[in-house]
């Protein structure tokens, strides 16, 4: 509301240079919609007739040279604004608003305030509702969500090609974990090194360079690849909500990860927790639910 005051103040105030208050209107009116009740008000209570011409005190000075020159000014919450220099710089921000209304672009509102903004700074007026949207909103990106199956499928495909994991068996260290914003994370036994271990990140549909890890107990915390299909991770989701949906207070999951420990590999997570009552959740190694019980 403070917005459309501000336009419909300098429409008003334009009017006295001259300018056409009816093509001004318009061409605020096309890009706003104001309400036209709020305008005669503001009018009234502003001293502006109906045309727009000026029926309040206009404070006017001469100076005198070898001719006779006559300055307007206005004075506006105690601020002299000569009206030469006013006229001009209105003429310049319709001007850029005409230019950004054909643009038609999502963010043309944006940029019509902001123009309009600058101007009334210039012109030391009050900028009401207007002073804060030179600041950017934080974006915020959108998680992309866990891959498809055939996606996951592709990522392992892609793992099994690797140098120098190709025609070998891959052993996974320690864990796998499957993301919301469609990565995966993991660790490889080195083939040809059983001592050393390498990490990997799956993002935008390829395998990064491997990061060594320092390891430990790697005889217990691998698990063959062979084991392990990626795209249960989606039916680990999906039977995990089944069940928190149950539970009063539960939130529900978006990602997945597999931990390894004695040669053997457990889905997670394991546990729901709601607001009064705690249960403990199993899958099997492909994902089906294995059990479901109170703690």
């Amino acid at each position: 509301m403070k917005n459309i005051k501000q336009f419909y103040s300098l429409i008003i105030l334009f009017s006295l240079l001259t300018l056409s208050c009816r093509q001004i209107t318009q061409s605020v009116d096309e890009t706003f919609h104001p309400n036209d009740s709020l305008v005669k008000k503001y009018n009234q209570e502003n001293h502006f007739g109906i045309n727009g011409e000026y029926t309040g005190n206009t404070k006017t000075s001469t100076t005198t040279s070898v001719q006779h020159r006559e300055e307007k000014t206005i004075v506006i919450n105690g601020d002299t604004i000569k009206t030469p220099e006013m006229e001009l710089k209105a003429k310049e921000m319709f001007h850029d608003i005409e230019l950004l209304k054909q643009q038609q672009s999502p963010a043309t509102a944006k940029e019509i305030q902001k123009r309009v903004n600058e101007f009334l700074k210039e012109m030391k007026l009050p900028q009401g509702g207007l002073k804060n949207i030179d600041k950017e909103k934080p974006i915020i990106k959108a998680k992309r969500g866990l891959l498809s199956a055939a996606a996951l499928e592709k990522a392992e495909d892609q793992l099994k090609k690797l140098y120098p994991y190709q025609s070998k068996e891959i052993l996974v260290y320690e864990s796998i974990h499957f993301y919301d914003d469609g990565s995966i994370n993991l660790a490889l036994q080195h083939p040809t090194n059983p001592k050393y271990v390498d990490a990997y990140k799956y993002k935008d549909g390829k395998w990064s360079e491997p990061e060594p890890v320092m390891a430990r107990n790697i005889e217990r915390r691998t698990f063959p690849l062979s084991g392990i299909h990626f795209s249960d991770a989606h039916k680990i989701i999906q039977n995990y909500n089944v069940k928190a949906a149950q539970v009063e207070g539960a939130k529900p999951i978006s990602d997945a990860y597999i931990t390894i420990w004695d040669n053997g590999m457990r889905w997670n997570p394991r546990s729901i927790n709601g607001s009064r009552e705690r249960y403990d959740i199993q899958f099997n190694n492909n994902g089906t639910l294995k059990s479901f019980r109170q703690e």
